[in-house]
């Protein structure tokens, strides 16, 4: 919780929580989970060998490397949170980081009101520094309210979910992130109907053409979207800027030019200047690593996303699946235009879905020879739980 808890502290407190991850690891005698853990850690190490030998070698900065350098407590973390997290912890985490929302939109309020204004505008971010990095936190939020809605048996938590739901949207008017309205409009009704929820869905969608076609009529120019005047131009950089980074890929196809690849080529290929990055995810991929780099994720991806599908066709939590899976799409969508899953306050909260999700049985967990390991540090306060029982069993 305390890691889940840095994201709400900026992202400069988080980053040194995963810094010190690994000696916590080590100080509760858990550093054998990286031993059960050997394919993961194949993949991800031989990733991490080649991404900093190409940084290095393609005459990366030091902030560059030290970007890299960092890649390896991220790992740590992801290895830790998909072996560990069990059931009642996932819930605990997605209700937690669902009634931060408010919190985190009193923020933006706070930095609205005090009329602070960044380098792309009076867009604000509260505690997420970039207001895309915020609308996407926004998204995958109401996400898990939706997943909370269906998956709670109690109707006050039901009826607390779905009022967060309005106050998120409210947030999202804030950051002005025209992309993530569009992410909302496809992902929700997809995650509805993936839940079962088919009225719920066709509700959505009724709903939706009907506050569309309102709009139309009372504003055919559109501006009830946030920037639609601005639209154009900033398609123009998108272009400019996806140019300079294929300009990249096709010049460094193999293995790439390693961490933070754009800021040092974009001059190379007069690409737009004030971009930090591809505002593309494969692009960002192929950019940084090449293709050697981008096929060891996409191994290690692969391989955990058919862990997923047979969960799925063994009838293990349809809820689950229905969520995993929404939130890939919503990844994808999101990273047609920009790249802030790989943030680290909004990776975070990724890994914890598909993560867990991969494992989502955790018999190996509950297997007897774990339990001494695992159920002191995770489970302190479900010793006395009846013979026969365990977490999965209860919840």
């Amino acid at each position: 919780m305390a890691l889940t808890a840095s994201i709400f502290l900026t992202v400069y407190v988080e980053v040194t929580a995963l810094v010190f991850l690994p000696v916590y690891i080590f100080a509760t005698k858990q550093g054998f989970i990286f031993l059960r853990r050997k394919q993961d850690v194949l993949f991800l190490s031989a990733f991490w060998v080649l991404s900093i030998i190409v940084t290095v070698c393609s005459g990366g900065t030091v902030v560059d490397i030290l970007l890299g350098v960092f890649m390896i407590f991220a790992f740590s973390a992801m290895i830790f949170v998909t072996y560990t997290m069990t059931q009642r912890m996932f819930r605990i985490i997605l209700s937690f980081v669902c009634f931060m929302s408010p919190y985190c939109l009193v923020i933006a309020l706070i930095q609205r009101g005090l009329g602070m204004r960044w380098a792309y505008g009076a867009r604000y971010s509260s505690v997420f520094t970039n207001p895309n990095y915020y609308a996407f936190y926004i998204s995958l939020v109401i996400l898990f309210c939706i997943y909370n809605i269906v998956k709670s048996e109690s109707r006050r938590m039901q009826i607390a979910y779905a009022a967060l739901i309005p106050l998120n949207l409210l947030a999202l008017e804030l950051t002005e992130c025209r992309t993530t309205y569009v992410v909302l409009l496809i992902v929700c009704p997809f995650m509805l109907f993936q839940c079962g929820k088919k009225k719920w869905g066709i509700a959505y969608l009724a709903a939706l053409f009907a506050l569309a076609t309102a709009a139309l009529l009372f504003d055919d120019t559109l501006h009830f979207l946030p920037r639609v005047n601005e639209l154009t131009k900033d398609i123009a950089k998108r272009l400019d800027i996806w140019g300079g980074a294929i300009g990249s890929i096709l010049d460094a196809p193999v293995f790439g030019r390693g961490y933070n690849t754009y800021v040092r080529i974009r001059d190379l290929y007069d690409a737009y200047d004030i971009a930090k990055h591809s505002h593309n995810l494969l692009l960002e991929v192929l950019m940084d690593f090449g293709i050697a780099g981008t096929a060891v994720l996409l191994g290690y991806f692969s391989i955990n996303i058919s862990k997923i599908i047979r969960l799925h066709r063994q009838n293990k939590c349809h809820q689950r699946y229905a969520l995993t899976v929404s939130v890939i799409v919503c990844v994808l969508l999101h990273g047609l235009l920009d790249i802030t899953m790989l943030w680290p306050q909004t990776s975070l909260l990724i890994m914890y879905v598909v993560g867990f999700s991969t494992e989502y049985d955790k018999e190996h967990i509950f297997s007897t020879s774990r339990r001494h390991e695992i159920l002191p540090v995770h489970m302190s306060g479900q010793k006395n739980l009846p013979a026969g029982e365990n977490e999965n069993s209860i919840l």
